[in-house]
């Protein structure tokens, strides 16, 4: 019997420096029915001219570029709804996939919507740091919406997902990142898991995308869980959470410090700090700096 057919989806900008090494990466992939949909988002670098290379030589990809740049978010679901794959995988231009990855992530999906993986970093010049993200983050599974509200600890570069996420993921929000949301949106569900294994080289440098939050701190916290309390799955009892934290917040207002944020915060420790690898007194010190004006 046929594999089933997984999309992979590649947005590009700018990102020429790097592409040859991600792309070599993907089409080495030992899973045997793939397609590369690659929407580049009006690059004004080589990054477009490359990728037209790679088309003429592999008919597995599909690429086309975009009218006007939409951002990263926009350019990502764009590409999502270009997919035709029951499964679909996202990837960052400037990494490098094991060759195993996909077909990991293939075996293990199971009914989940979503399943991700641990990531190896690596420098800007492709050097191992002797990192994974597991060495600063706990990963999540099942219905566990509470334990992503202040941190997120799944990358979209680690995701294969079940297109039938699509509908309660889309449109993305424009003020979160896409796979802050989609991770999200599957732990509503508890249709969430992953698998120990680093599974790519991730690359972190200074351009990159996650890099370049407008806001920051409790701005930025106060943002994201006004949008987390506009999701239409949430759980009873994340809803409440959320509608407490936000009111403890509001205090801040009108008073130096806000009780109820303190309170609520510590009452619910385990769930919010869960992603992050901190330390009691890193939490405390937390608390306390965030209930204060």
């Amino acid at each position: 019997m046929e594999a089933q057919m997984i999309s992979i989806a590649l947005c590009t900008y700018n990102g020429e420096k790097h592409l040859h090494e991600q792309m070599d990466s993907l089409l080495k992939q030992d899973y045997p029915n793939l397609e590369i949909v690659i929407l580049d988002d009006c690059s004004t670098d080589r990054t477009y001219e490359l990728l037209l290379q790679y088309q003429e030589k592999h008919p597995q990809i599909r690429l086309s570029q975009n009218k006007e740049n939409l951002g990263f978010n926009k350019n990502f679901e764009a590409a999502l709804l270009q997919c035709k794959g029951e499964f679909i995988a996202i990837a960052d231009q400037d990494d490098i996939w094991e060759q195993d990855k996909i077909s990991q992530l293939a075996v293990q999906i199971g009914a989940q919507f979503l399943i991700y993986h641990d990531s190896l970093l690596i420098d800007v010049d492709g050097q191992t740091t002797g990192r994974k993200t597991s060495n600063t983050h706990r990963f999540v599974k099942g219905q566990c919406p509470s334990y992503l509200l202040y941190n997120n600890c799944v990358s979209g570069h680690t995701c294969l997902m079940s297109k039938a996420l699509l509908p309660h993921l889309l449109p993305f929000p424009e003020d979160i990142y896409y796979d802050w949301w989609m991770a999200y949106t599957a732990a509503c569900l508890g249709k969430i898991d992953y698998l120990n294994s680093a599974l790519v080289k991730h690359r972190r440098h200074a351009s990159s995308s996650t890099s370049k939050d407008k806001i920051s701190g409790k701005a930025l916290r106060i943002k994201n869980l006004s949008l987390f309390q506009t999701h239409p799955l949430n759980p009873g009892p994340t809803k409440t959470l959320i509608k407490d934290l936000l009111n403890g917040y509001a205090v801040l207002k009108q008073q130096s410090f806000s009780r109820a944020l303190c309170w609520t915060l510590l009452k619910n420790s385990k769930s919010i700090f869960y992603t992050r690898r901190k330390s009691l007194f890193s939490q405390i010190k937390f608390i306390l700096k965030e209930s204060t004006r």
